[in-house]
């Protein structure tokens, strides 16, 4: 047996789908084609890195899709050192897999996926952020020219922390907070940098700013940001979660740097998201059974 973690998120339609499809057969269509097609570039000017799906199943005749995502490299772009090189005295960088074909692959890292229409299970490294398959989800289903953004949403666990009670949330380190919104409702995306913010605060209340400079350069004195939060008696839980706790964390990539603070309680990060270790078949080699990992996560998508 082998234990893996399940991230747990709710799919969230930025843009309604005009289309009478469901997210699942909407994406099953887009996959019906070769490996090739469906290879998305991250950068095609600066990287040689892409995403792909690389295989997947229909479950439920369309009303689930398990696979496994992809992110691969041009292998000229990793170099390889066999057992020969570490065997001699010393070797160049340029023999450094010289034999390595232009067309050639190399898979980077992989993850497994369960998706419904409503939810999504992964096993992505948790140091990841979900905008990764985010990204290639809608650009398979062409999002770019339809509109119909699909997002993923952070599940919270309830367990650990009430969404409803929290007050507020610090943030104690400098990051990039993106708080989506929606154009067609009047709201309006916000891109709020907490770079120095708290600095550029405590300049404007505190006259000797050179001095106060030295003295955060040096750890001797630092300054958090707090944000109050208070969920609308109108508003209901699900709806205050998707735009407090969750969509926060979905976009830092240290969650461990903020707290959220809910009554008398305060909980990291990273403990308010729900996740799962799931023990799983393997074979002597460690390698899990792909079919068990997508038997349990089907297993949580269907309650």
């Amino acid at each position: 047996m082998k234990n893996i973690t399940f991230r747990y998120f709710t799919v969230d339609y930025a843009a309604g789908l005009t289309s009478s499809d469901s997210l699942v057969t909407r994406l099953i269509g887009k996959l019906t084609s070769s490996a090739s097609e469906r290879l998305m570039p991250i950068n095609k000017h600066e990287s040689d890195k892409s995403d792909l799906i690389s295989d997947f199943s229909n479950v439920g005749k369309g009303k689930m899709i398990t696979g496994t995502c992809l992110r691969i490299v041009n292998s000229r772009e990793v170099p390889i050192i066999t057992e020969e090189m570490l065997k001699q005295e010393q070797f160049k960088v340029s023999s450094i897999n010289p034999n390595a074909k232009d067309k050639e692959k190399t898979c980077l890292d992989y993850f497994y996926f369960g998706l419904s229409d409503k939810h999504l299970i992964v096993t992505l490294d948790q140091r990841t952020s979900i905008n990764r398959f985010e990204t290639y989800v809608n650009w398979l289903l062409n999002a770019k020219e339809t509109g119909e953004i699909i997002s993923f949403t952070p599940v919270i666990d309830e367990e650990k922390i009430s969404v409803s009670d929290i007050k507020n949330i610090r943030f104690n380190s400098t990051h990039d907070l993106v708080m989506g919104g929606n154009v067609d409702q009047g709201e309006v995306g916000i891109k709020s940098k907490l770079i120095n913010v708290t600095t550029e605060l405590l300049k404007q209340i505190l006259s000797d700013t050179d001095n106060l400079q030295d003295l955060m350069n040096d750890n001797i004195c630092s300054a958090d940001l707090v944000v109050k939060f208070s969920k609308p008696r109108k508003m209901s839980k699900d709806e205050y979660m998707q735009k407090t706790a969750g969509l926060i964390l979905k976009s830092l990539e240290d969650q461990d740097s903020i707290t959220f603070k809910a009554k008398d309680k305060k909980v990291r990060g990273s403990m308010v998201l729900k996740t799962e270790q799931v023990d799983v078949d393997c074979d002597d080699n460690g390698a899990v059974s792909e079919q068990a990992v997508y038997q349990e996560m089907i297993k949580r998508l269907i309650k």
